[in-house]
């Protein structure tokens, strides 16, 4: 039975991660999602950090309408991890997260 209550979308887009860990000690990792909903996106990566943690993120999306991107920045909980199975298809981590902003990269400077 299907306890989701908000529609996940597949998407692939870029996305960098950063945590701290019990130490003090900043992470940071890059992956790719998997599937995105309006609470939270799956990353695809071989470095997910543990179950629990804080994470800062960042997905870059091209909108391919009119040719501009957007990022997708915000924060959130680690709840669940996968790891590498057998046939190669990478792992990675599930974020949960109440709210996410979309932000227009800055041009570059001419």
């Amino acid at each position: 039975m299907e306890r989701r209550k908000h529609e996940r979308h597949d998407l692939s887009a870029a996305v960098k991660f950063y945590w701290q860990l019990s130490d003090s000690t900043h992470r940071q990792g890059t992956g790719v999602t998997r599937d995105f909903s309006a609470v939270g996106l799956f990353v695809m990566t071989d470095d997910p950090p543990p179950v629990g943690t804080t994470v800062h993120f960042e997905v870059d999306l091209e909108t391919s309408r009119l040719g501009s991107a957007v990022t997708v920045r915000a924060k959130g909980k680690v709840n669940r991890i996968e790891t590498t199975d057998l046939t190669g298809q990478l792992g990675g981590f599930a974020i949960s997260t109440r709210r996410m902003m979309l932000e227009r990269p800055e041009p570059p400077s001419k």
